[in-house]
């Protein structure tokens, strides 16, 4: 029978033999792209940018070209949420530290930055210490000169928070956590040495006690400080997924109850830097809403995508819903970003690639507004429409093209700026066993159950500095 179905190779749907119930074949060597179920399964050579794809899974962290053929790896002793490859050959990677770090056991949680060489030799690391107060969390931002900029939470005590202005009724866990982002630089003695620190500790308002500090009768007239009372119901749960709302129980069995006013009240998952403007991009996941730090005043600037947070609007002008993977856009001067806005249920039920522009503010005032200057996704029900409930991340080709992961799936594609996909990669690497990587799906077969997930996603041009004399020589694929 013939079936009106999508074509691999296109965007429109063509009338084409189905697909069989079965491949012939159980590798991906020979095997044609419209017979393939995982790896890389769509790959326009003419519009797609060329390239090889960084990511990690568990404990490894694969490079592999467009046809999805390992070319190098490294691994470490600890599972990799994020990893960037820099231009001297250097990897930047963070580790879990869960075994330690028993009282951070969330979504995101590191513990240890590491530079290792091309031949995963070990050249620097850092640690926050005490680790019971402190730990490094979700990303990483590679600077120029071969330091980075690091997240991580610091644990505040009840106490500590009831004297910043925070509401008995919104510390549910007994703690409170802050957010810092510190810029770190290696020293020379294989460690780093923090050279400079932000904390949304320092810049909080509130509006509940006149005898607290940083006090204000409106948040709406101090939106250079974040109110620390804006505790969205239900947390981060009731973020993702309004239906949990009022319930006792998730609506599913992978949607516990939240708590509004849970300790990583914030949830901060990106960070990004801008040498034009020398300012700090912070994604705060749980308010739904991004703000950009003067790196020399340390002062908030912008802030945009829910103007609830600071009084200035309702909620029918929110525009971002549990955004992932927020970053200043490579070559727009600091006055574009890019992040994967991930959506929620059941109102926002789809997931879109938004590009913001960033207007100039005023001397010494913060700016809330911001334009979108594209976006792909459409919504819940047309050709096309994706969702993402967490994590995911985005990336602006060299080429104008976008590469897109859809985190939990550990589904990527790249789509041209018309909207065409060129490129969809279906991860075939599970962590199973504490964090080791694990591939035991045959090209023709589906995934079974399992965790496949990835964090990020990154492709680097084959001009990118760091493969210049390299052996890149295409070996297996990871599937089969």
């Amino acid at each position: 029978n013939n079936y009106n179905v999508r074509h691999p190779n296109s965007m429109t749907p063509t009338n084409v033999q189905s697909w069989p119930l079965r491949s012939a074949f159980t590798s991906s060597v020979g095997c044609p792209l419209a017979e393939r179920t995982v790896g890389v399964v769509n790959r326009d050579d003419i519009r797609s940018e060329m390239g090889y794809n960084l990511f990690s899974n568990g404990k490894e962290t694969y490079l592999i070209n467009n046809d999805g053929r390992v070319v190098h790896t490294w691994r470490s002793h600890r599972q990799v949420f994020c990893a960037y490859l820099l231009e001297n050959g250097n990897l930047l990677r963070d580790g879990s530290d869960n075994v330690e770090a028993e009282l951070f056991k969330t979504g995101g949680a590191a513990g240890y930055v590491e530079l290792v060489s091309w031949d995963n030799e070990p050249i620097w690391s850092w640690s926050a210490r005490p680790i019971r107060r402190f730990l490094t969390h979700h990303d990483l931002e590679p600077l120029p000169g071969g330091g980075c900029l690091v997240m991580l939470w610091e644990r505040h005590t009840k106490e500590e928070a009831l004297a910043v202005g925070r509401s008995p009724e919104l510390i549910p866990d007994g703690e409170v956590w802050d957010n810092h982002v510190v810029e770190l630089r290696p020293n020379g003695k294989g460690g780093a040495d923090e050279v400079w620190t932000w904390k949304l500790w320092d810049h909080l308002c509130q509006d509940l006690n006149p005898d607290l500090p940083n006090y204000v009768s409106c948040p709406s007239q101090a939106t250079h400080r974040f109110d620390i009372n804006c505790c969205p119901v239900n947390g981060k749960q009731g973020c993702r997924d309004r239906t949990t709302i009022g319930k006792k129980g998730g609506a599913s069995s992978h949607a516990p109850q939240g708590k509004t006013g849970e300790k990583d009240w914030v949830h901060a998952n990106a960070v990004s830097y801008s040498a034009e403007r020398d300012a700090v991009l912070i994604s705060l996941n749980v308010p739904c809403e991004l703000i950009m730090v003067d790196r020399q005043s340390g002062s908030i600037v912008w802030r945009w995508g829910s103007p609830m947070n600071w009084g200035g609007g309702t909620r029918l002008e929110q525009r971002l819903f549990c955004q992932h993977a927020a970053h200043f856009v490579e070559g727009a001067g600091g006055n574009r970003v890019l992040l994967f806005n991930n959506g929620r249920q059941p109102d926002r039920h789809w997931s879109s690639v938004d590009e913001i522009e960033i207007p100039t503010a005023a001397a010494g005032a913060v700016s809330t507004t911001g334009n979108l200057a594209w976006t792909f996704g459409p919504p819940a029900g047309r050709q096309g429409s994706f969702y993402c409930t967490h994590i995911s991340s985005v990336q602006r080709l060299g080429n104008g093209n976008t590469l897109v992961l859809m985190g939990p799936q550990a589904i990527v594609f790249e789509v041209t700026p018309q909207g065409d996909e060129v490129f969809r990669y279906v991860c075939p690497v599970q962590t199973v066993n504490g964090g080791e990587a694990e591939c035991v799906v045959r090209q023709g077969e589906q995934r079974a159950e399992g965790r496949y997930s990835l964090f990020c996603f990154r492709r680097y041009p084959t001009t990118f500095a760091a493969f210049a004399g390299r052996d890149l020589t295409p070996c297996r694929h990871l599937e089969g």
